[in-house]
């Protein structure tokens, strides 16, 4: 009993509960350190979290729906060999769970369950039994709550039940589509057809994106920066920093952005909880888009504002490299005050990002072009970046959003001011 560890969840500090969509192990089995174990999801990516040690799972404490926070119980391991978990794997439950029982002074906290709404009065003749918040958290997602069948008592519809019928339509497995959606034709009846299943990521991000893009009214303003100088100076500074850090434009742009959130704070903020105002932030935290195998995420680097380009460059290199090994922390991606996709590794000019709600803006780089440009009596060739700056237009009008891609363009042309 003495050799018996609790493993429990970690990295968990900014998050009042997050939602368990998948348990990876069963008792009995055999793990690894830094093996997946649990499956979570937060309202903006999924994200498998790993144990801290090798061992024989002796016990499981959470299940698929509970919610977790930090410091509660997720497995009970013991060390051992493949032999023990052969047979740990035949013990009854009631074995299994007597075992862990017979240490009290280790015994876990028991995981919180989802805390249910209060009922709430629905009017004679509505179909859907569901209360004030599940039915504002439905519209805002765009499901028709009559086409859901509620899992708590007397048939009372849960936040859950309107996650999984949207999770079922993005995945293809529903028999009705999402309110504001004409049902699919069937493909097949012209030709050959394949069904590809998205990954939990991808159907988190879908989630998001579909939320954001029918929570906040868009606008894109374009422009393009000319950058010639800041590409001189992103050459020369390279030489000095270690070879192994990747010097790209992305520092260079986060500072000249946080300059420009100081200088126009409603960028700097989110909508409060009524759309009636604006919450400003007085942190300057910068998310930025990472492409893995697995779909888009969107680690934030923190206080951009204090760093200098040689450690944003460093950051830059960490959060990317565990993003692709889908080793990021739930604090890794939350907190963010503006959001950078960049595309310029690709192609393409000017794009339409889509704001990473609750935030307000989001800035979209494509790639870096010579251009011929006019200088006074001048034709000069210029190395020019294309921008796109997305804004919810709900807190942001279409002069604010001139005067801020402006500024952001002298930003980017005063480079030297960028390094201080």
């Amino acid at each position: 009993m003495s050799d018996e560890k609790i493993l429990a969840a970690t990295g968990l500090e900014d998050f009042d509960q997050v939602d368990v969509v998948e348990v990876l192990v069963a008792a009995g089995d055999k793990i690894e350190a830094n093996q997946s174990i649990i499956t979570l999801e937060s309202d903006k990516a999924m994200m498998e979290f790993p144990a801290l040690e090798a061992g024989i799972v002796k016990s499981v404490n959470v299940a698929v729906g509970d919610k977790i926070k930090q410091g509660d119980a997720l497995i009970v391991i013991t060390p051992g060999s493949d032999q023990d978990a052969q047979a740990n794997r035949h013990l009854p439950e009631s074995s299994q769970a007597g075992q862990t029982q017979a240490a009290p002074d280790k015994k876990a906290p028991a995981v919180k369950k989802p805390q249910q709404d209060k009922p709430a009065q629905t009017r004679a003749g509505d179909k859907a039994y569901a209360s004030p918040s599940v039915r504002k958290y439905a519209s805002e997602l765009g499901v028709n709550l009559d086409q859901i069948s509620g899992s708590a008592g007397q048939g009372r519809i849960l936040k859950q039940d309107v996650q999984s019928h949207v999770k079922t339509q993005l995945a293809g497995g529903g028999q009705t589509p999402p309110a504001g959606h004409s049902a699919l034709p069937d493909f097949s009846e012209f030709g050959e057809t394949e069904p590809v299943a998205l990954n939990k990521l991808r159907q988190a991000s879908a989630r998001h994106l579909w939320q954001a893009w029918n929570a906040a009214p868009h606008v894109t303003q374009f422009d393009n920066a000319d950058i010639t100088d800041l590409e001189a100076a992103r050459r020369q500074l390279k030489q000095t920093i270690a070879a192994q850090t990747s010097l790209t434009l992305l520092p260079f742009i986060m500072k000249a952005l946080v300059k420009c959130l100081a200088e126009y704070p409603d960028f700097n903020s989110s909508l409060n909880q009524t759309a009636t105002g604006l919450i400003h932030k007085k942190y300057f935290h910068i998310g930025i888009a990472v492409d893995t195998p697995r779909g888009l995420v969107v680690p934030v680097i923190k206080e951009v504002d204090r760093k200098k380009i040689p450690e944003l460059a460093r950051q830059l290199m960490d959060i990317s490299t565990r993003a692709r090994a889908n080793r990021l922390a739930p604090k890794d991606m939350q907190g963010g005050c503006m959001t950078i996709t960049s595309l310029g590794g690709i192609g393409g000019q000017h794009f339409t990002p889509i704001i990473n709600y609750p935030e307000v803006a989001i800035l979209g780089v494509s790639r870096t072009s010579q251009q011929l440009v006019r200088d006074n009596d001048e034709i000069k060739e210029r190395l020019m970046l294309p921008l796109s700056l997305s804004y919810d237009h709900r807190a942001i009008d279409g002069v604010a959003a001139v005067r801020f891609i402006t500024s952001l363009k002298n930003k980017l042309a005063d480079v030297w001011s960028l390094m201080i």
